[in-house]
């Protein structure tokens, strides 16, 4: 059984950098970026009104008797013209939201706080230059960087690149992984007496794979009978499949199989057994260009071995940093098996600008009813027996789906 810390260097040291591809930005959403995006027009394209309204010169209403103008027409939204074309001569613009303000109107003032007459309207109050105007690159000037290499791509960023013209974008290939199940005691619908279950696992490994920028196929449930593993495996390795996944019979039980497997197949097994809680039977292991990740089948094992395991080499194969942890209080003293590294649900909070985190009761690893009032999780050392009410741990949030997510 090795270390948390050794395994992680062990897991890390074995990804590749996936290559680049470009993809339109309508298939961009969640995928990490290989090149920086600078923004190649100004936006807002041109000067426009915010306010359906009047647009006029300031100057003007010093030369015009209670602040009336002359009213030279009315500009729509999507109207085309040359705005220089149009001025205002002591005169105003009737103009609807959106569309382009003349050349030398400096200010628009909104339909409310104004009364027309006929050909005319006065203002009711007269405002301030650049009231109600949306300059041209009050957004974006050409050249301001809109994204960064290695950003994880979010819906903003996509409206970003729409609204200039940026159709189509380089971004790390997506990793792809085989999701196979384990277990005579897995089933769809399983019958009152049975002693079956409902695979909860797969739905969730797929979701969160999803989430992380990967590519995840569900290749359904394995019982408990070797051969028909090893088949499975084989045809993904000669598939090319990245990483293959499977979950349970990793322990030492008389049906935990997938260790003997693996070696009759030849795979240069890393190691198996990590001295964590939960998740301590893992296994990892390369089978040619197929990294494999054999995981135990209780919901919060699986949890565990995706995010802090699985995670981590996805990370590396995408050119993502690795996940810093921030420091919190423990709240509450609580005690803890020695020598296992132990990640725990529970909640973070921030007190009088310290951050505070409470470890949730039913910490087993078949509990799921806890995810459900996580946000957080706690990472315990190796070392002692118990953590005392207001030590610093290391915290991470639930799930790191964007850059932007914080505790």
């Amino acid at each position: 059984m090795i270390s948390y810390r050794e395994a992680i260097e062990i897991i890390t040291a074995q990804s590749r950098l996936l290559e680049a591809e470009t993809v339109s930005i309508e298939n961009a959403i969640g995928r990490i970026l290989t090149e920086n995006i600078l923004s190649p027009e100004v936006l807002p394209p041109f000067s426009n009104s915010a306010m359906d309204g009047f647009a006029y010169r300031q100057k003007d209403l010093d030369h015009s008797e209670r602040w009336t103008l002359n009213i030279q027409g009315t500009l729509a939204a999507g109207d085309s013209f040359s705005p220089e074309a149009k001025t205002a001569f002591q005169g105003a613009w009737e103009i609807m939201t959106g569309a382009q303000v003349p050349s030398d109107c400096d200010c628009v003032i909104k339909v409310e706080e104004t009364q027309r007459n006929g050909s005319q309207v006065t203002l009711l109050k007269r405002g301030s230059s650049g009231d109600n105007l949306r300059e041209a690159g009050a957004d974006f000037k050409v050249g301001d960087p809109i994204a960064v290499k290695g950003t994880r791509l979010l819906p903003e960023h996509l409206m970003a690149f729409a609204a200039l013209g940026i159709p189509n974008i380089q971004v790390r290939k997506r990793p792809t992984v085989s999701i196979l199940s384990t277990g005579s005691e897995l089933a769809e619908s399983p019958e009152k007496g049975s002693g079956k279950i409902r695979n909860s696992t797969a739905p969730y490994l797929v979701a969160e794979l999803r989430a992380l920028g990967a590519e995840p196929t569900f290749l359904g449930v394995v019982e408990d009978e070797p051969r028909i593993f090893i088949d499975h495996i084989k045809a993904q390795v000669e598939k090319g499949t990245d990483i293959l996944l499977s979950t349970g019979a990793v322990s030492m039980g008389k049906y935990d199989f997938v260790a003997s497997a693996l070696r009759d197949l030849g795979a240069e097994i890393f190691f198996h057994k990590v001295a964590i809680r939960p998740g301590k039977p893992l296994i990892f292991a390369r089978l040619g260009k197929t990294v494999f990740f054999g995981i135990p089948g209780n919901p919060v094992s699986t949890n565990v071995s995706l995010r802090f395991f699985i995670e981590p080499y996805l990370r590396a194969s995408l050119g993502l940093p690795k996940e810093t942890a921030k420091n919190f209080r423990i709240k509450t003293t609580i005690q803890k098996p020695e020598g296992l590294k132990c990640f725990f649900k529970a909640q973070s909070i921030f007190h009088e600008g310290q951050g505070e985190v409470s470890i949730l009761a039913g910490q087993e690893s078949f509990r799921i009813a806890p995810l459900l009032l996580a946000n957080a999780w706690a990472i315990l050392p190796e070392a002692g027996t118990e953590v005392s009410s207001g030590t610093l741990i290391e915290v991470l949030p639930l799930h790191s789906w964007t850059e932007k997510e914080t505790l």
